[in-house]
């Protein structure tokens, strides 16, 4: 049993000179928390492991990677996933960095919506699948970390279903609102592609709620305390929050490389007092806020001059980005205003670094700073604020901490403050300049208490410790997958290719087009209709396409196709070039009171609708908040079904969607009436949802498909409506 380690970019920086190639260790929270786990856990061995891999982009574009940058990365342990020049902009400049980040830390002004972003993220996320596929088996361990990876817990679920799978995200997960601003299918997709994982970690619980909504809003899939039922399979969603490796931080002052910065350092600030930050360029940050709630301290506090000093430590990032120049000539535009406004000979109100700092000055500022000023305006954690806390050894130190940052929940004795709140900022600086020395001790002792019990080591073995529970679990529960694929494909086509006549009986939404969010949009395309139209030009070859669709929707769209149609989930049936008749002769007097007790539900669930059709009427609540609108869909099934229970009509509840139609038709009596009348010896019945699951089962000697992911009546699956296209394009070149 392995454990694969997947992320964005290796933890290593690859450098090459005169042919030589050389692997540096990068600097970074993740790779410092996996090290750090794997220096305590014997290799991964202390956990059962065998052997432990990495994968990610090498940092070198593929059009430079050479064979033997490839040789060393594999004798390292580090696998490589080649990406091009193009995608490195496209996938990590693009979505990644233009889309997502913004995105997800609220800032949706510098959000990017661009199609070919989008495109460049699938791909690249399939390139990581497919190397992640060729190194695996069943039984071995796959942990996926950040935003850039979101579609691959899925596609790996798809390709290797004995896989434990889990996924971590790093930054924070969104409000349903803020996410609700991607394209529809993108969200879905980002959400599905991340509950194809056992496990799916987030720092806070504020994240998981947020994500819980989303998922319950936006795919309408059933929640049970923090896990999610993907069909047959169960996600387990909770909070793990990211730590630091506290006895490295807290013995840094004690190493000698460190003790000497230090004391270069107190030399240098000649006794003043030292308010300290580090950042990464980024419009997250709050650079500029911070620098002029400093700013304003400086001026309500004038005693503090030639008294204190800022450090503001910057680190650049994604040079080049006009963006981010802007920000860094704001930031020295700032330092310069408050230098020559408040600036002695003797005395530089803020020391500003534009530079990575080594490691051992970094460790020399945290454990002599007086106080620590983190105020990022988002943060997913943020490892900073821990470090120094970590780093104080001598039980001295103030960190001010933005209330926005995913460790203000941790560290509590901390000045907790809003980083907009320029007057608040201001206060903490004096309040924690002038806090006594006990009530320093007593705020650092408490924070230093929790993370020596809960660091790095601990994060990272209850994530793996609790996917190996979430793995047993599904791997109990769930029978194995049974995919359209190989044999079973190959299967398929000879026993259509040998057939007398054929039925092919096909859902819509889902199956043959993707689901949009308006029932206008899904208008099939001209490839779909030349792809029927060919399968019904094969001899004694029938297609039928049984739907919930309205009459008048088929007819426009699909008419004009030498094809059978059932709308309404098959209340009335037309054959090719015919008109409609009902499935059977049905009573309809229920409909205005029916009306009536959906429009009383329309107005307590603002964002619901009613959908009228012939012989049905239905109650649409994807638009409502998802706690308002599962309780009303509860409460509205009741109330219909003691209405209609004897008045010759059924109740159906289906995702976000109550529907009331004549009992006795459904999706399964209009295909088992078309399989009667035709007489095939070959049947094939594809859909995607439960309404299609009742063709499953009226028809079990059909070769059954069901399309996507969830419990089944059906023989087979296939993930998509594009692979589902495929499939019935093998059939319609069959030749006889």
């Amino acid at each position: 049993m392995r454990l694969v380690i997947v992320s964005n970019r290796l933890p290593v920086t690859v450098v090459m000179h005169d042919g030589n190639v050389e692997l540096r260790e990068a600097v970074g929270g993740l790779a410092t928390a996996i090290k750090s786990f794997l220096r305590a856990s014997d290799g991964g061995k202390a956990l059962g492991f065998s052997e432990v891999l990495w994968v990610g982009w090498s940092g070198v574009k593929a059009e430079a990677e050479t064979a033997e940058v490839k040789k060393r990365l594999r004798e390292a342990g580090l696998v490589p996933v080649s990406l091009t020049g193009e995608e490195v902009n496209l996938f990590y400049e693009g979505f990644c960095n233009a889309t997502l980040w913004p995105l997800f830390h609220g800032f949706t002004v510098y959000t990017v919506f661009e199609a070919k972003f989008w495109d460049a993220y699938v791909r690249v996320n399939q390139k990581f699948a497919e190397v992640v596929s060729s190194l695996t088996e069943p039984g071995d361990f796959v942990w996926v970390h950040d935003y850039h990876l979101m579609l691959l817990p899925a596609m790996l679920r798809d390709a290797s279903p004995e896989l434990a799978v889990g996924f971590f995200l790093h930054i924070p997960f969104p409000p349903a609102e803020i996410y609700q601003l991607l394209p529809p299918s993108w969200r879905a997709a980002m959400l599905d592609g991340v509950l194809g994982a056992d496990l799916v970690g987030f720092h806070v619980h504020e994240y998981v709620n947020n994500f819980l909504r989303s998922v319950a809003r936006f795919l309408g899939y059933r929640l049970e305390g923090g896990v999610v039922q993907v069909g047959r399979r169960r996600a387990r969603v909770g909070a793990f929050p990211i730590s630091v490796e506290f006895d490295f931080f807290h013995g840094a002052a004690e190493r000698p490389e460190v003790k000497v910065q230090m004391e270069e350092l107190r030399q240098r600030l000649r006794g003043l007092k030292v308010v300290f930050s580090i950042d990464r360029l980024d419009y997250t940050k709050g650079v500029l806020n911070r620098l002029r709630a400093w700013e304003r301290f400086l001026k309500e506090h004038p005693e503090w001059r030639r008294r204190a000093t800022f450090v503001l430590v910057v680190v650049p990032s994604r040079t080049g980005v006009a963006q981010y120049e802007v920000m860094r000539r704001e930031i020295e535009r700032e330092v310069g205003k408050i230098n020559g406004e408040f600036g002695e000979v003797d005395w530089v109100p803020v020391v500003y670094i534009s530079r990575f700092i080594p490691t051992e000055t970094l460790l020399a500022l945290y454990s002599t700073a007086d106080v620590a000023l983190i105020t990022p305006l988002k943060d997913g954690m943020n490892l900073v604020a821990k470090e120094y806390v970590s780093s104080r050894r001598d039980c001295r130190g103030v960190l001010i901490l933005s209330e926005t940052a995913g460790a203000a929940q941790e560290l509590l004795e901390a000045l907790i403050v809003n980083p907009n709140d320029e007057s608040g900022v201001a206060e903490a600086i004096h309040k924690a300049l002038t806090m006594s020395e006990e009530e320093q001790c007593r705020r650092i002792t408490r924070m230093q208490s929790r993370l020596r019990q809960h660091d790095v080591v601990k994060w990272a073995v209850d994530f793996i410790q609790a996917m190996a529970v979430a793995y047993a679990d599904n791997k109990t529960a769930v029978e194995p997958v049974r995919r359209l694929e190989g044999e079973a494909l190959k299967e398929l086509v000879a026993q259509f290719a040998g057939a007398r006549r054929r039925l092919v009986v096909l859902d819509y939404d889902g199956t043959l087009v993707p689901h949009y969010p308006y029932a206008y949009q899904a208008v099939p395309d001209p490839d779909l209709k030349r792809l029927l139209s060919d399968l019904a030009a094969l001899p004694e070859t029938y297609v039928a396409v049984v739907s919930g669709r309205g009459r008048d929707f088929l007819e426009s769209w699909l008419g004009d196709l030498p094809i059978f149609l059932a709308a309404e989930h098959g209340a009335y049936i037309k054959e090719p070039g015919g008109g409609w008749a009902p499935l059977f002769p049905f009573d309809m007097q229920w409909k205005d009171a029916v009306r009536k007790i959906m429009e009383d539900f329309v107005a307590l669930a603002p964002g619901s609708y009613i959908e009228e059709k012939t012989s049905s009427l239905a109650w649409h609540f994807r638009n409502v908040e998802p706690e308002i609108g599962e309780a009303a869909a509860n409460r509205l099934v009741e109330a219909l079904r003691d209405m209609v229970g004897g008045a010759g009509a059924a109740v159906l509840r289906g995702k976000k969607v109550v529907e009331v139609r004549p009992a006795g038709v459904n999706k399964g009596a209009a295909a088992k009436l078309l399989t009667e009348r035709l007489t095939p010896d070959f049947l094939l019945v594809a859909g995607d949802d439960d309404t299609d699951e009742e063709m499953f089962k009226a028809l079990p000697e059909a070769f059954s498909i069901k399309v996507g992911r969830g419990e089944t009546a059906a023989r087979y699956t296939t993930p998509s409506y594009r692979s589902l296209r495929e499939v019935l394009r093998l059939l319609a070149e069959v030749k006889r």
